[in-house]
């Protein structure tokens, strides 16, 4: 009975994450309301508020669960994966893999009626990987050219415009194309695989 009861739980969250997604695709957050996902998902108000306590409860949560799933299939396997000589980074390669197969979750939470609060917590994991890659492998790190914060805001950022646009255009380049090319960039820089010297 308890196995039919988790099972019973975890149908019901799925719907309601479904639901979310579904609307944000055709509204912003702030026009959803408890109705329409109870609606969409096909349940009661009561089994809403049995599993959540608002629509902030639910959002906060699916965003959650996917970013920590993101994180533990993504994170560097070894030290020497944070290693950047490698074309693709395997990191970057497992990323892209990921943001593909998970591919409507992050074309909705990056679109236009996307959550920037999801973005910023997207762009952090980023941010921290490359602050770990620099404290680990940078010779010296107080002798950079520029500060380093400097740094790894240009290459996080860079990193999430290029995801955001691979998002936006269908993804019509395999996820081993993108994190090659992510890879060059990071590695070589925008303009050497520019060919402008």
């Amino acid at each position: 009975m308890e196995k039919s009861n988790d099972l019973r739980i975890t149908k019901t969250k799925r719907l309601l994450k479904e639901a979310l997604l579904a609307l944000l695709t055709k509204m912003d957050f702030e026009a959803i309301t408890i109705k329409k996902l109870t609606m969409h998902a096909q349940i009661n108000r009561s089994t809403f508020y049995a599993h959540f306590y608002d629509k902030y409860d639910l959002l906060e949560k699916t965003m959650n669960e996917e970013l920590i799933a993101f994180v533990e299939e993504v994170a560097p396997k070894s030290e020497e994966e944070l290693v950047l000589a490698d074309i693709p980074n395997p990191f970057y390669l497992r990323a892209t893999q990921y943001i593909y197969q998970h591919g409507e979750f992050f074309k909705v939470m990056m679109g236009e009626n996307g959550i920037p609060s999801f973005q910023q917590q997207f762009l952090k994991i980023i941010e921290e990987y490359m602050l770990n890659h620099l404290e680990k492998y940078h010779p010296s790190p107080n002798r950079m050219e520029i500060p380093k914060e400097l740094f790894i805001h240009y290459v996080a950022n860079g990193y999430v415009g290029v995801i955001s646009y691979w998002l936006e255009n269908d993804m019509q380049y395999s996820s081993e194309y993108m994190a090659e090319k992510l890879s060059q960039m990071t590695i070589k820089g925008p303009f050497s695989v520019a060919g402008l010297k």
